[in-house]
């Protein structure tokens, strides 16, 4: 790590070679990724424009820095045939589909916990699982990220935080097939906050029961 740049290049080494080669690469892909991000920022606020003359109507295009509300129901979906995706995920999938390392490396102590069948009061009992993540047809858009999702007595039930994948063609247009926005159910939040985190402590300073 003392040596610099030159020096690294003048070993000849085919690592440092690789590793120079790879990065130039990467440094062109960027420029030309920032060129397309750039074209397509361009041509947004027209093809919003468009759309709105095509509607006759207003719409909010972008949740950043608004305050925005979206509703529908929890809903699975049938991205093709013969395939269809349940509204609801839980822990016994995620110990599944869990790998030892990686994007998909999980928590020992999560699975410890499963093992053990200490699943506490977090439990759905027409589950027999703790509910992990769920599947809704709201109409969500950039900067969702992070939102309460509410039922309709206006108590927390999850928070938003991505889209399916089929569904990352909302910003332009939505489609009741198969928009599905993704949120972790708040019980999965309580469980990890309570079985993995032991922060009882905040549970007790939100007043849950």
């Amino acid at each position: 790590m003392k040596y610099s740049k030159d020096e690294l290049e003048s070993f000849e080494d085919p690592l440092f070679e690789f590793v120079s080669e790879l990065t130039e690469v990467n440094k062109q892909e960027k420029e030309r990724s920032d060129l397309r991000e750039s074209n397509l920022n361009l041509l947004l606020p027209k093809y919003m424009e468009a759309k709105r003359l095509w509607l006759s109507k207003d719409f909010v295009p972008d949740a950043n820095s608004t305050l925005r509300l979206t509703y529908g129901y929890i809903k699975g979906y049938s991205p093709a045939d013969a395939t269809y995706y349940y509204p609801v995920s839980t822990l016994s999938g995620v110990i599944e589909k869990g790998k030892e390392s990686g994007d998909y490396e999980i928590n020992i102590k999560l699975v410890e916990v499963y093992q053990k069948g200490d699943l506490g009061r977090f439990k759905d009992e027409k589950l027999n699982d703790v509910p992990v993540a769920i599947l809704y047809n709201t109409d969500t858009s950039g900067g969702n990220s992070g939102s309460p999702v509410l039922d309709a007595y206006g108590q927390l039930v999850g928070v938003n935080f991505d889209r399916a994948y089929e569904s990352t063609i909302n910003d332009f247009t939505w489609n009741p097939f198969y928009s599905r926005s993704i949120g972790v159910d708040i019980r999965y939040v309580l469980f990890v906050i309570e079985k993995i985190g032991e922060a009882d402590f905040l549970l007790d300073e939100m007043g849950v029961l």
